[in-house]
């Protein structure tokens, strides 16, 4: 049997993603148009290429190399993205280093999004975050830079920089998290230095440092601004537990947990019922001068027909919160690049939350980008499908962490050779468990999941 040198997309893998980027390249701000007529009546020119997001070289020496991917994962649909001839060049030159996989896997997913939301009749702007580059901070030994994909999972142990490095991303665009940062200024440690780029379709630099330990510098463009000036919206959701501890009112202690006025916590779970059965029918009912949030689950549901807010388990108070927290960001998202960060549950962050949400928010219907903390032991590395999510990794103890980013199973687990192997589910589609997305704002019922 001949030896493989490359591996190739077939002509129908190729055709699904001409199709899914409606034949348009992907590269922000060319959205040219690919395919069109020919010479003759019956003949068709095209432009457009499926691109390799890790290398097709069988060798690992192509651009962006193979990130020890299986040969199937490297021709699979997931590892292409259609573009215009002359970006399809472009992204490979100087062996791919000025367009690395995070980058490209961005593109491709809010491309998508896009003519997603075109196809039902929305006008949806192009933004996008980039990535951040930590210049100096009191954590990490040296300057390190994360491109963000539309996956991101933070894997760290405890007292390691999960939640600062969230706090960090946040910060760029909100300065309360950044509250604990601005005392951390003796001579023996390094100050808050950060930036994020992204794109709105423009690309944009937002910076902030705490070169003086009074309050935070920021520029725009590197023109100083007095405060964080930039588009970008960060749903960065608190821990409700705590905050129903610290409020008697349900409707405030979302408001706060979320970081939104107490309308749009209404609208919000108003919007529950649309699809999930173990929050179905949420309404608010005031009690002595307080809302109290109230679910009303259908029999077939299991477990309690009505229950109330504080009924719920630690567990359930994550999952309610990380689907208004989806709900928020794809409303933000419409309007301006958006991230959501879950962090505050990352305790419960285990392989079963990400086997429940990934597809949910690797589909194009979901148009903002995710960032999640978790601790490396409470995920089964050979039991997750690592197509689209980006692993950024925290090793050591402050003020020596180092930072370690990439797709695969083998960033997180260095022992494994290859990864898991498991078969993506099908484009566009969710778990049928999951009809709750279908009623997210802003989409389509009829279509997605």
């Amino acid at each position: 049997m001949p030896r493989i040198r490359r591996f190739e997309f077939s002509a129908r893998t190729r055709e699904l993603v001409a199709q899914r980027a409606g034949y348009r390249c992907s590269f922000p701000g060319c959205d040219r148009l690919t395919t069109g007529p020919g010479d003759d009546p019956e003949s068709v020119s095209t432009i457009g290429q499926a691109a390799h997001i890790y290398g097709a070289a069988a060798s690992g020496r192509g651009p962006r190399g193979t990130h020890s991917l299986t040969g199937d994962e490297l021709r699979s649909p997931e590892n292409a993205i259609w573009l215009c001839a002359d970006h399809a060049s472009l992204i490979d030159k100087h062996g791919g280093r000025d367009y690395p996989a995070a980058k490209l896997h961005g593109f491709k997913s809010l491309h998508e999004s896009r003519i997603a939301h075109e196809l039902r009749g929305y006008a949806v702007p192009f933004g996008w975050v980039d990535g951040v580059t930590i210049h100096s901070s009191p954590l990490l030994a040296d300057s390190a830079h994360i491109d963000l994909a539309k996956l991101n999972l933070v894997l760290a142990g405890n007292s390691v920089g999960k939640t600062a490095l969230c706090e960090w991303i946040a910060g760029h665009v909100d300065a309360s998290r950044l509250e604990r940062w601005h005392k951390v200024y003796p001579p023996t440690r390094r100050r808050l230095w950060t930036e994020m780029r992204y794109n709105d379709p423009q690309p944009h630099c937002i910076a902030v440092d705490f070169r003086l330990p009074d309050f935070p510098r920021y520029t725009l463009d590197d023109e100083p601004t007095s405060s964080a000036a930039g588009p970008v919206k960060v749903v960065f959701p608190k821990d409700l537990d705590r905050e129903l501890h610290q409020q008697s009112d349900d409707l405030l202690a979302i408001a706060a947990a979320l970081g939104l006025a107490p309308l749009d916590v209404k609208a919000l779970c108003d919007s529950l019922g649309e699809g999930d059965d173990r929050f179905s029918q949420a309404t608010f009912e005031e009690h002595q001068r307080t809302w109290q949030l109230e679910f009303q689950a259908p029999p077939a549901a299991g477990g309690l027909e009505f229950c109330t807010l504080r009924e719920l388990s630690h567990s359930e108070l994550f999952r309610l919160v990380t689907q208004l927290g989806i709900r928020a960001a794809n409303t933000m998202s419409a309007i301006a690049p958006t991230i959501l960060i879950l962090d505050a549950g990352f305790s419960l962050l285990d392989t079963n939350w990400l086997r429940r949400y990934a597809d949910v928010l690797a589909s194009p219907n979901c148009r903002f980008q995710t960032i999640a903390s978790a601790l490396g032991e409470r995920i089964n590395f050979n039991d997750v499908t690592w197509s689209g999510w980006q692993v950024v990794r925290l090793e050591g103890n402050p003020p020596s962490v180092t930072v370690t980013s990439g797709f695969g199973a083998r960033v997180v687990d260095p022992t494994r050779s290859t990864p898991a192997g498991r078969s993506a589910p099908a484009a566009g589609r969710c778990p049928g468990s999951w009809r709750w997305y279908a009623g997210l704002p802003g989409v389509a019922a009829s279509g997605g999941c």
